[in-house]
């Protein structure tokens, strides 16, 4: 009887079988080792070219191994031996496939667990290998980086001096065969309409930039074939063709390369069709625009489209519920219903707001503003319990709302009113009471933070640097208390070192610990310096923001006040707050804050009311 036999093969499992049948033993009494492997390959079955496994990296290149005529076989050196007389590591390996066998994965255990020695990367490779060998798998073929994974698995036990865990490598790989283009269009203009979360959006207006692709026809590309890891070539399905046609106008430029043809806007506007030709148009007339006739309207606020609303009909509105509609420019003859939405650069609205309506835009005129409108400048004939954020806000007329804005102006103001500004807030006639009239800098418009904004920062800031205070002193205390017993394990990890032993990963993650600790130190300070910088620069800003309050005024031009309105100024640095609550008997035509110098250089500020008041021509 044979104990070992070293043979070369182009299949080592059937020598297994032809093996035991010639020393009249079974099968699963035997096993062999892969000593090595070569490989040979021919374009045209006639010569055949003989590669070392090295070289086989060509076919790591697509062009090569996508060859139709291409074809490799690999004997292999095997030496067959009986498992009684051998002790190896055992490993499961289960070999998978994607759907297109284009990708080949090993799955591998140990039987037991596999204590960590020198050649425990090769026996496992073997493994890998030999279950490849069963699955009629090319060794070596298009591995990439495999033996890398190899390497990084061995890393890893080597580190944990043992291998009891599932591991997964990818072994190689095909090619999968690309996917065709589609003949396809693609209507750029209505993807911009996307963009809205706007349920009442009917794509009625599709506005389109200068220099934008409109519409685009995809050009039909055929794919390419892949092949598998079994030699099997897998072939791509043709493009599939559109035969919708498209036919713009001159407003459009057109524009073909090998890719696509591209329709491109040559203005801004909307596009429409007319008698199916693709138009750029500017100017839209409705009578109403409401979910039934025409849904939401999204033009752009930069697209130079103008939008015109006529409605005299008193019984219906002429922007519906829940309806929003943006254009560059809007003037709508009629009422805004209720949660309904204007937007643009220059806003025109005849008619009345639902208390529940928004208007955003530059410049807005309202004839009734019941409802919330912000925007740069703002000009209402009426305000009736609505709400204004604007730098500049002009109003013949005002019975109750809240007004927030760099400048406010005005004529008549009835009761119950609150008037917040930056600069001023200037009133020809008061007529009633229950009005708050508020020097104060908030954010009405723009990117700028407000000064509450960056007292609310500072505030954080100071917050900030306690917190990191008391981090230090916390680090500070656990280094104290833990250095005496790191040195010792410092000690520990030199004698084990010198000893040539292996360090507890214990040992390394308490001294990475505490020197972790320490570095913090140094980082906790850097960052409270950094806090306390921005801290300086942020109230230099509160300090700038305050001179100008100092400039800002409260005028009443006719001086006469009634019972129940107050005046307040908020100053920021220091924050405080003073009021006044002028009565029927006074004359003030102006308010405005008076820094008083003192004695021990402390700031103090008090109201002054003057009651002469002469304006400043522009």
């Amino acid at each position: 009887m044979e104990e070992k036999k070293i043979l070369y093969t182009k299949d080592p499992y059937r020598e297994l079988l032809i093996f035991a049948s010639e020393n009249k033993c079974e099968v699963d009494e035997l096993d062999f080792r892969l000593l090595s492997f070569n490989t040979s390959y021919t374009y045209d079955n006639q010569e055949w070219i003989k590669v070392n496994e090295k070289e086989l990296k060509i076919f790591e290149e697509d062009e090569k191994f996508l060859n139709h005529e291409l074809n490799i076989e690999q004997e292999y050196k095997i030496e067959i031996y009986f498992k009684k007389f051998a002790r190896i590591s055992t490993f499961e390996v289960s070999l998978y496939t994607n759907e297109l066998c284009t990708l080949l994965k090993a799955s591998v255990r140990a039987s037991e667990t596999i204590a960590f020695h020198d050649k425990l990367a090769l026996e496992l490779l073997e493994a890998i290998y030999k279950a490849m060998i069963k699955e009629k798998y090319l060794l070596g073929l298009r591995i990439f980086d495999f033996k890398k994974q190899i390497i990084d698995f061995n890393a890893k036990v080597k580190e944990k001096q043992k291998f009891d865990f599932e591991v997964e490598f990818e072994v190689c790989k095909g090619v999968n065969p690309q996917e065709p283009t589609n003949e396809e269009i693609q209507y750029h203009y209505l993807e911009n309409l996307k963009k809205h979360n706007d349920v009442m959006n009917r794509n009625y207006v599709a506005p389109i930039g200068k220099d934008e692709v409109a519409i685009e026809r995809i050009k039909p590309k055929e794919g390419s074939d892949g092949k598998d890891l079994r030699f099997k070539i897998l072939k791509a399905l043709p493009p599939k063709i559109n035969k919708e046609k498209v036919v713009c106008s001159d407003k459009f430029e057109v524009k073909e390369d090998d890719e696509s043809i591209k329709y491109i806007a040559k203005k801004d506007g909307f596009i429409i069709q007319r008698k199916s030709i693709y138009e750029i148009e500017n100017y839209l007339e409705f009578s109403k625009v409401d979910f039934k006739s025409t849904g939401s309207i999204w033009a752009g606020f930069d697209k130079q489209v103008i939008i015109v609303i006529k409605n005299t009909n008193t019984l219906e509105d002429a922007i519906g519920p829940r309806i929003t509609v943006e254009a560059q420019e809007l003037e709508v003859t009629g009422n805004m219903a209720q949660d309904s939405v204007l937007r643009g650069k220059k806003i025109i609205l005849k008619g009345n707001m639902h208390h529940k309506s928004t208007i955003i835009g530059q410049k807005v005129e309202v004839n009734i503003l019941r409802g919330y409108c912000e925007a740069e400048e703002v000009f209402a004939e009426t305000l009736e319990n609505g709400s204004i954020k604007a730098k500049k806000v002009n109003i013949k007329k005002a019975m109750g709302g809240e007004i927030i804005a760099d400048e406010i102006y005005i004529q008549e103001l009835g009761g119950n009113c609150l008037c917040s500004a930056k600069s001023l807030i200037h009133v020809e006639k008061i007529q009633g009471s229950g009005n708050k009239f508020i020097i104060q800098d908030l954010k009405a418009f723009g990117e700028e933070k407000s000064g509450e904004e960056i007292l609310i920062h500072v505030d954080g800031l100071k917050k900030e640097q306690e917190n990191l205070a008391k981090e230090i002193e916390e680090t500070k205390h656990t280094i104290n208390i833990s250095k005496d017993s790191i040195r010792i394990l410092q000690q520990k990890v030199k004698e084990l070192m010198s000893a040539k032993r292996a360090i507890p990963q214990a040992y390394k993650a308490t001294i990475k610990d505490f020197n972790q600790k320490i570095e913090n130190l140094s980082i906790f300070a850097n960052k409270i310096e950094s806090l306390k910088e921005e801290e300086k620069a942020n109230i230099e800003k509160l300090k700038k923001i305050q001179e100008k309050l100092l400039k800002s005024k409260i005028v009443n031009k006719t001086g006469k006040w009634m019972d129940l309105n107050e005046i307040k100024f908020i100053l920021l640095n220091p924050r405080k707050e003073l009021s006044y609550y002028p009565h029927d008997e006074e004359k003030i035509q102006c308010f405005e804050l008076q820094k008083i110098d003192t004695e021990n250089e402390m700031e103090l500020f008090e109201i002054r009311a003057i009651s002469n008041y002469k304006e400043e021509t522009k």
